[in-house]
């Protein structure tokens, strides 16, 4: 049951496997610096307007205060959290913390709003014992929790990017947590995103042009009074 008086103080909850510690840390910076295009800034989102910033976002356990229960402690944390991003890789298929933090976040009602970031192994190879190995998808993320907080035997279909080679990239699947997150549409990201870099080009090309333009400027500035003091030390005979 969802605890009700529990404030949604984060954006959402990064939960991975600690061996995955050093790409969570980029995407968490990534996050909490990341500002939305300013037209969709106030729009409607899927439960309040759209912000401009997607922070705090909770990445670590080591964000927690002491506490004597750490389990009750992380669940303040996952129900303060809108949103649960799973990082899946063989490693966090099979963590005991990943997969308690999605099946308790998926029993206070908030199935729906989990979104699976895969970095690397592949989704739902555990159906053949040859490939269970290469699972990503946790258990609780692979199948439906009941209200009572049990894992069921019914699965589910997870929304996820993919940053393995070959598939969504870092950007795309990126902008697909943003979507996710935001309410905003995927097409609308990505476009504004794509304005956003040309913008960033062109700023960059007309700084650069500036700089030579200064570094020419100066060149022949210095070669012109070079040769104009050379000039007098040759007409009026003056050692250099």
């Amino acid at each position: 049951m969802i605890r009700a008086m529990a404030s949604q103080r984060y954006w959402a909850f990064l939960s991975y496997s600690s061996k995955d510690a050093a790409l969570v840390k980029k995407l968490h910076a990534r996050l909490e610096t990341y500002r939305v295009p300013r037209d969709l800034i106030g729009r409607p989102g899927l439960d309040e307007p759209i912000p401009a910033k997607l922070f705090p976002v909770f990445r670590d356990r080591d964000e927690l205060p002491l506490a004597a229960d750490l389990g009750a402690t992380i669940q303040d944390a996952l129900a303060a959290s809108r949103y649960l991003i799973v990082i899946c890789s063989r490693h966090s298929a099979r963590s005991q913390w990943v997969n308690e933090e999605i099946r308790y976040f998926k029993s206070i009602g908030r199935a729906n709003r989990i979104l699976a970031l895969i970095i690397d192994g592949e989704p739902h190879a555990s159906h053949h014992a040859e490939t269970a190995d290469n699972e990503c998808f946790p258990q609780a993320l692979r199948f439906h929790v009941d209200d009572h907080g049990r894992i069921t035997d019914q699965p589910t279909e997870p929304i996820a990017g993919d940053l393995r080679p070959g598939k969504d990239g870092w950007e795309l699947a990126f902008l697909k947590c943003i979507a996710g997150i935001t309410g905003c549409g995927l097409n609308a990201l990505t476009a504004r995103e794509k304005k956003r870099s040309r913008r960033r080009r062109c700023i960059l090309a007309a700084a650069g042009l500036l700089f030579s333009a200064g570094v020419v400027g100066w060149w022949d500035y210095t070669r012109t009074k070079v040769d104009y003091f050379a000039e007098i030390s040759t007409r009026f005979g003056v050692p250099e």
